[in-house]
C-alpha cells in the first residue's frame, strides 16, 4: 500500500497594496496562475478517476493559458521586458490530496481553490489605485468565478442535481 502523503502546493506571496502598479499587479496574477495551474496538474496526476483527470487537465490548461496571456501583457506594457519569473517568490501551501481522494473530495478543493482565487483578485481590485490593474484583477475575478461555477455544476452533476444542461448534451467540462 502507497503511503499516503500531503502533497505541497504553492501560491504567490504578497498583499495587494493601494499602491501598486500595473507590472505590480500582473506579476502577482502570474505567479497566482502558475499556482493554479501547478495545483490541477497535481490534483489530475494524484486522482485515479479518467474523467476527473480529464476534468482537472483542462482547468490546468486554462490556467496556463491566462498565464501566457499575462505574460504577454507584461511585455507588452513593460517595452517589451520578458517576465523575470522566480519561483523563489512562491511560497509553500499543504493541500491534503491522496491517491484515494473521491471526485467529489477533489472538487470540492478545486471549488475552494476557485473561490479563493476570486475573493483575492476581487480584494485586489478594490484595493488597486491603479485603473489598468483595477480592470486586469476584476477580468482575472471573474474568469475564476467561471471555474467555480463549472466546478460547482460539475458536483451538482455527480450528486444528481443537474442545472440547465440536459442529460444527451456532453458533459459541462467536455466543450
Amino acid at each position: 500500500m502507497k503511503k499516503k502523503e500531503k502533497k505541497v502546493y504553492k501560491e504567490a506571496e504578497g498583499e495587494i497594496k493601494a499602491e501598486v502598479s500595473r507590472l505590480e499587479a500582473l506579476s502577482l496574477a502570474i505567479y497566482n496562475e502558475q499556482s493554479a495551474f501547478d495545483f490541477y496538474t497535481k490534483l489530475s496526476d494524484t486522482i485515479k478517476n479518467p474523467s476527473g483527470k480529464e476534468k482537472f487537465k483542462f482547468l490546468a490548461s486554462d490556467e496556463k493559458r491566462h498565464r501566457e496571456l499575462l505574460e504577454k501583457y507584461y511585455t507588452r506594457v513593460s517595452g517589451e521586458q520578458k517576465f523575470p519569473f522566480d519561483a523563489n517568490k512562491m511560497k509553500k501551501i499543504q493541500v491534503e490530496v491522496k491517491d484515494s481522494t473521491t471526485a467529489y473530495e477533489a472538487l470540492d478543493i478545486g471549488i475552494k481553490a476557485e473561490k479563493e482565487a476570486f475573493e483575492f483578485y476581487t480584494r485586489s481590485a478594490e484595493s488597486s489605485k491603479d485603473r489598468e490593474a483595477k480592470k486586469m484583477f476584476l477580468m482575472l475575478a471573474g474568469e475564476e468565478d467561471k471555474h467555480y461555477n463549472v466546478l460547482m455544476a460539475e458536483k451538482q452533476a455527480l450528486i444528481d442535481q443537474f442545472y440547465w444542461f440536459s442529460l444527451d448534451t456532453p458533459g459541462i467540462m467536455e466543450y
